[in-house]
């Protein structure tokens, strides 16, 4: 009988630099009894693995491996494995001590990082690398098929573990812009149609009630505010006509925010990594910096709500986006136009920077600092040459 012994740890920053080797994780679950885990596995898209475990007992529980052809793990986790799906990279470690693993999650368990200690001297082990915070050995949560039935995002918050930001936004790893109203200047537009969608359903809507209560939120978040205050429920078809109005619209009125090319060229000089993580269907994203020239800058940097379990004000698209960034999220700072985005951001543990063009600036609490211009924004995040158009009261 194979046994498979391991310690797990949270972690914090400060493992990066050992790192040897990365590989792409895909995994599902045909059961996940505690007492007999069935796990399906690919690895790069070019190696499976079918696994059978037991209880675990300590650092201690059975475990059985065998080779898996690739074209029938794929379709097993395709059609047979439940959902969703495990996704992290796994990154070996060169240590003193031996080879750690760090397994960095995303897609539903965005913004978990777990460090693996796998050998038969595991528990003899006491000298622990820094970046080491605490173990979680025996803590089921952290197993892998608890992960699937129950994503971290969806607990972590009420459990207390989200750390702080480390950084400022000047001095941070990764820069996470909001699309709309932040980098695109659609909120005007969007609002606009969303009211009179509104307002044709039934539900009287005026274009400066939407900006206040429904901007920087999901469409679900919508129906969820109209249900709570109506009593009713928008029409199957909502988001369909919705999208293709705002389609429309963006294609013949859609411009970049002034000023955000300069923002986005000096981080890029500055060798500073940026991306998108919004609410907006993947389509309208895709969408919208394609007409206002933006999508070069970003290339495949483009992450929706659409790829996670939670939209805004949930921490999960921005979390998502670290993990694939491969930043830790402590070392990101997001820039945010809404209060729902600011409460996801520092739900992630980021800082924010509240981008006021539109929003009250009491609707942004707890994004510091908040600015107006693209030119402020330049120099929250520490960086020259930046100028935009004033902005005027």
């Amino acid at each position: 009988m194979g046994v498979e012994t391991e310690r797990k740890f949270l972690v914090g920053p400060g493992w990066r630099a050992a790192t040897v080797r990365t590989q792409e994780i895909r995994q599902g679950y045909l059961s996940g009894d505690p007492a007999r885990v069935v796990r399906v596995r690919v690895e790069d898209r070019r190696s499976a693995t079918l696994t059978v475990k037991g209880r675990r007992t300590g650092a201690h529980r059975p475990e059985f491996e065998y080779p898996l052809p690739l074209a029938d793990a794929q379709e097993l986790l395709d059609s047979l494995c439940m959902r969703p799906l495990v996704e992290k990279r796994r990154h070996t470690l060169d240590t003193p001590d031996g080879p750690w693993i760090v397994d960095e999650f995303f897609g539903e368990n965005a913004g978990l990082v777990l460090a693996e200690l796998e050998t038969d001297r595991a528990e003899e082990i006491t000298e622990l690398p820094t970046w080491v915070l605490q173990e979680v050995t025996t803590d089921p949560r952290f197993d892998n098929a608890y992960l699937q039935e129950h994503p971290y995002p969806l607990w972590a918050d009420q459990d207390g573990r989200r750390a702080p930001a480390a950084v400022t936004p000047a001095t941070a790893e990764l820069v996470i812009f909001d699309c709309d109203g932040v980098l695109v200047d659609s909120e005007p537009i969007a609002n606009a149609e969303l009211a009179t969608l509104l307002t044709e359903a039934g539900i009287p809507t005026g274009y400066q009630e939407c900006v206040d209560r429904y901007m920087g939120g999901s469409l679900e978040r919508v129906r969820e505010i109209v249900r709570a205050r109506s009593g009713r429920e928008l029409p199957e078809d909502f988001a369909e006509q919705l999208r293709a109005r705002l389609l429309a619209a963006f294609r013949d009125q859609l411009r970049p925010v002034a000023g955000m090319v300069d923002v986005l060229a000096a981080l890029a000089e500055r060798g500073t990594a940026f991306c998108v993580a919004s609410s907006s269907p993947r389509d309208r994203l895709a969408l919208s910096l394609e007409v206002t020239g933006l999508a070069p800058l970003f290339e495949d940097r483009v992450y929706s709500a659409a790829d996670v379990a939670r939209g805004k004000p949930a921490p999960d698209v921005f979390l998502h986006a670290a993990a694939r960034m491969g930043v830790d999220p402590a070392n990101a700072v997001v820039v945010e136009d809404s209060g729902p985005g600011v409460a996801a951001a520092l739900a992630a543990g980021m800082a924010c920077v509240g981008y006021a063009a539109l929003t009250p600036t009491e609707r942004l609490t707890g994004a510091d600092p908040v600015v107006r211009t693209a030119a402020q924004l330049g120099a929250a995040l520490g960086l020259l040459g930046v100028t935009d158009i004033p902005f005027k009261e």
